[in-house]
């Protein structure tokens, strides 16, 4: 590559967040019925990671018909063991009806944009 493409790069990427995060994808192992059981345990963990400032962003792939199966999570870990750890003590994972890949991510591109109405309960994600 040459020095002029070097720094056009380097000048492109200098103001960027360069934010280190966590992403997990899990796979579905088992079936939906099989974990739904499961579900709330999941869910209260995940809320507690949420609480303590931990999950960053997490949700299902979205499937017709599927309630509960393969995922994203992006956690604000303090380095990849931790999010193995975080996402071992996942109670699906745990009992063996979803494994993940996990890997460290840099967020550097994007925009989120928030307009609360506090007198209606609403919000806008944009």
């Amino acid at each position: 590559m040459n020095e002029d493409r070097q720094e056009e790069i380097g000048a492109l990427l200098a103001p960027m967040l360069k934010k280190v995060l966590f992403v997990a994808l899990s796979k579905a192992v088992a079936t939906s019925d099989r974990m739904l059981p499961h579900v709330a345990e999941h869910l209260r963990y995940m809320n507690d990671l949420e609480e303590r400032g931990i999950l960053f962003a997490s949700g299902p792939f979205v499937q017709e018909g599927v309630l509960v199966g393969d995922g994203l999570t992006i956690l604000r870990a303090e380095s990849l063991d931790h999010a193995r750890q975080l996402m071992e003590e996942e109670p699906l994972i745990k009992l063996g009806m979803r494994t993940f890949e996990l890997r460290k991510w840099e967020l550097r591109e994007g925009r989120i944009s928030i307009s609360l109405n506090a007198s209606r309960s609403s919000f806008d994600l944009g």
